[in-house]
């Protein structure tokens, strides 16, 4: 099959049709690349590639887009080519004519006003491209798991404010809405506890596909309800980065003789430990 990567409104619209999710994987090299299309080769599954602007040290975007291209029209399945959290109009614009489909503008730390403006303006430019626009509203912490000062404004509260939702969702014209319901990115301190009342009103006013960021940790059960109630892609970072790590010391620890575990080696069984952890997220989506 020669497949095209795809907008992540057209696969996002069926979700919520169906009371689905796809998981959108954080991918920060070819390793992270190519397990992602292997886990979703697997189970045949349609597969979001997500990649943040703070990785642009690492890689860039025009890197990014020639390989999952390249797997994406060898693919049996969808794939979306999404960029997360910008923050700057010359990355997303850069993404956009590298062949991104779907871009996130992350405003959420503005005042409501200065969001939807600016948000404003990155779906008129997508529009033009056929790329898909995701949004944010509500205080979250940084994409790296680490902690910053609380939001000083109510219209960065710590939950989304679901009139507010309704506001930005109307004046922006978004194709999906990312929300703070108590989930969080990096680790979690405790246990979850998502508040599902704040999702269902704001599916119910907004009536768009809804994102939950930081679903790395929150537990199975929580992701399914959220799903049910309107949540439409769950985005996977922090347990993909920690296992990742986890499977070297693991390796290492099994083989710590100088010559007795190479480099190449060690990718190997790294991926193949991830391909497993991403298998779950696309298990736990699925009907």
């Amino acid at each position: 099959m020669n497949n095209v990567l795809v907008s992540l409104k057209e696969l996002l619209n069926q979700c919520k049709k169906n009371k689905t999710a796809i998981p959108a994987f954080n991918v920060y090299n070819l390793e992270t690349i190519l397990s992602v299309n292997q886990a979703a080769n697997n189970l045949n599954r349609p597969v979001i590639f997500s990649f943040g602007e703070s990785y642009l040290d690492d890689l860039p975007l025009e890197l990014i887009a020639l390989n999952i291209r390249f797997l994406a029209e060898r693919s049996q399945q969808p794939m979306v080519l999404h960029l997360d959290h910008a923050k700057n109009m010359s990355t997303i614009t850069r993404a956009i004519d590298c062949g991104f489909t779907s871009v996130m503008y992350d405003g959420s730390h503005l005042r409501i006003e200065e969001n939807i403006k600016n948000t404003r303006a990155v779906v008129e430019i997508a529009r033009e491209a056929k790329v898909s626009v995701e949004g944010e509203l509500g205080y979250m912490n940084p994409e790296d798991g680490s902690q910053n000062d609380e939001p000083s404004s109510a219209e960065t509260s710590e939950f989304t404010r679901p009139e507010l939702a309704l506001k930005y969702v109307t004046e922006t014209e978004v194709d999906a809405l990312a929300i703070a319901i108590g989930n969080a990115h990096g680790l979690y301190r405790g246990e979850p506890h998502l508040e599902y009342s704040v999702l269902a009103e704001i599916a119910a006013l907004t009536d768009i596909p809804l994102v939950l960021h930081g679903s790395s940790g929150i537990p199975a059960e929580q992701i399914k309800k959220a799903i049910n109630l309107g949540i439409c892609k769950i985005n996977v970072n922090t347990e993909l980065a920690l296992g990742a790590v986890e499977s070297i010391r693991r390796s290492i620890k099994i083989s710590p003789e100088v010559n007795s575990l190479r480099y190449e080696k060690l990718i190997r069984q790294t991926k193949a430990d991830l391909v497993l952890l991403i298998e779950e997220y696309l298990k736990l989506t699925s009907n």
